[in-house]
């Protein structure tokens, strides 16, 4: 992960994040004590939320698929007790997912896929 994001630019960083990364292809993987587990390949960004109030306090929020939840595809991943997120920089500088890390040290990966193309 590149450098740590300060909690109190949450909300505005993951905002911007969802609006430069909207419908870009994903992985979402979840690494905790059970080890490593892969929930989704291949959906469409929707947006990543940070909820400062209410029951849900202190969760980041991320939706994949399609815009509404009856497109036939579609996940909502909640990461409860987030303790800080970063954004996943590549080699070549450019964005390439996002780091989510809980205070128990479950962590949450939004990657960005690139799609095969097909040959002439």
């Amino acid at each position: 992960m590149s450098g740590f994001i300060e909690r109190d630019d949450w909300k505005t960083f993951l905002d911007e994040f969802s609006k430069r990364n909207q419908l870009r292809s994903t992985r979402l993987e979840v690494f905790d004590d059970s080890g490593a587990q892969e929930e989704e390949v291949h959906l469409p960004l929707v947006g990543v939320s940070f909820d400062e109030k209410g029951s849900e306090a202190g969760s980041i929020e991320v939706i994949l698929g399609g815009e509404s939840a009856n497109d036939a595809r579609h996940v909502t991943h909640l990461v409860a007790n987030v303790e800080r997120i970063s954004p996943l920089i590549g080699e070549t500088g450019l964005e390439e997912g996002l780091g989510i890390e809980s205070v128990d040290g479950a962590r949450t990966l939004v990657r960005f896929e690139q799609l095969t193309q097909l040959q002439a």
